[in-house]
């Protein structure tokens, strides 16, 4: 099954196609670069070619315009330097060196190591960590073991602890239930967490601030480029370098959806949406993060920490050097193919200009809300992990059963339907909130 299918349009070319007003113009380019991408990657299963199908037609339109939006945004702010934050950053930073290569006049470009263990822990009130709203929060709510996890604790280290604070060490028992909530909060607020944590996030905010400064991160010239989504870390990233006497830098997120105990500023800019000045709203899909935070899957691990260097070089700390869930799934192929679409796109400067986001919201309302079997068993056994600490990693769908008809660890709710039987899905819609329905903010 080497290229079947790649002569005829795929629908979400057919989509974009629809979108062009003339030979030439930014629909029909991004069209015929999926084309050739799914032209230049053999695949050898239905499997496969659902990989790369979607990620020809649906991811790299998503993330190609938004690279390309990056150069052209940093051009009207004045922005000199592009860092791409770790994880999500990873490829988008990738397809922004292919898309956009140094030329007189580009941003400066480089992938830097970020994440909620580090900028939002070295933020974090030592004596006030349980009322720290990322310390339990994420689509699957924090057990006692990655509440430590996120403090740096060994859980062996504070099991008696635990205990006398009423926190169960079942994993399967987390915060979505109100006594381990309220019992992980009193583990939190308990005098020798505060201690132990103190030191590490004393020691965090100094390597913080340092790694800042070595890679420009904080000044007022340079933009922070991530997918998005509540700002809160890099939101604490920005108050602890304002702290330290470093400057505000702008803030380039594909979607933005800050909570009530999230973060929001003037400096932030969003691609496609941003629920904080209205921005876009019309394009956002249900669950939008999960759907973008699986196209953007890095190929290394968690940054835990940072360490420095004999010459007092900051580098970072990586959980493992690999993504192996990923790996496995087909993270390779995946990003042969963004690759492929790029190189069949070309530089910027050859690059039509319009606007791509009605057609982007229409290929991911497509897949993501109404996709095929086939689709849905590819990618619903993606290994998605919402977890700060890695230790929530579940496949992005799965079928609903005759036992089981809420919605759970379920990140992809039409994936997971369309892997279910009819009696099943029934069973699931009829009891389903409406607020999950329509892919309410899943966090606070």
């Amino acid at each position: 099954m080497q290229t079947a299918g790649t002569s005829d349009s795929t629908r979400y070319e057919t989509i974009m196609q629809a979108g062009s007003a003339g030979q030439g113009d930014l629909p029909a380019q991004f069209a015929q670069a999926s084309r050739a991408a799914r032209a230049a990657v053999a695949v050898a299963s239905e499997r496969e070619a659902a990989i790369r199908d979607v990620a020809a037609g649906v991811a790299a339109p998503a993330l190609a315009a938004f690279a390309i939006w990056l150069m052209d945004e940093s051009r009207r702010r004045g922005v000199r330097r592009l860092r791409f934050l770790s994880r999500d950053g990873q490829i988008p930073f990738e397809l922004a060196q292919r898309l956009a290569p140094a030329a007189d006049g580009a941003p400066d470009l480089e992938y830097v190591y970020s994440s909620r263990l580090t900028w939002s822990l070295a933020t974090t009130d030592p004596r006030r960590l349980a009322e720290a709203p990322w310390l339990l929060n994420s689509f699957v709510k924090s057990n006692a073991a990655d509440v430590c996890a996120r403090l740096g604790l060994p859980l062996l280290e504070y099991r008696q602890i635990l205990q006398n604070c009423g926190v169960s060490l079942d994993p399967g028992i987390r915060a979505d239930q109100p006594a381990q909530a309220a019992a992980l909060r009193r583990f939190a607020a308990a005098p020798e967490v505060a201690e132990a944590a103190e030191a590490r996030i004393a020691g965090l905010r100094r390597l913080v601030t340092t790694y800042a400064a070595q890679h420009q991160l904080a000044e007022a010239d340079t933009g922070l480029v991530d997918i998005g989504w509540t700002g809160r870390m890099t939101g604490s990233f920005i108050e602890l370098c304002e702290a330290a006497g470093m400057s505000r830098p702008t803030v380039l997120f594909w979607g933005h959806e800050p909570r009530a105990t999230g973060w929001t500023a003037p400096c932030v800019a969003s691609y496609m949406y941003n629920t904080a000045t209205g921005q876009g709203l019309h394009w956002r899909i249900p669950n939008a993060p999960f759907i973008m935070e699986t196209f953007a899957m890095p190929d290394h691990g968690i940054v835990s920490g940072y360490r420095e260097d004999s010459d007092g070089t900051v580098l970072p700390e990586l959980m493992s050097s690999a993504n192996e869930p990923a790996a496995a799934w087909g993270l390779g192929l995946y990003r042969s193919v963004l690759f492929a679409f790029a190189e069949a796109l070309g530089p910027c400067e050859g690059i039509a200009r319009g606007d791509l986001r009605p057609a982007i919201h229409q290929v991911l309302d497509a897949f993501w809300c109404r996709p095929t079997r086939a689709e849905a068993l590819a990618w619903g056994s993606y290994p998605y992990d919402s977890d700060p600490a890695g230790t929530a990693v579940r496949p992005l769908a799965r079928p609903f059963t005759a036992a089981d008809h809420t919605r759970g660890d379920r990140a992809w709710l039409a994936g997971s339907l369309a892997l279910s039987s009819a009696a099943d899905r029934e069973g699931y819609l009829a009891s389903a909130p409406e607020s999950e329905l329509a892919g309410a903010p899943e966090t606070d």
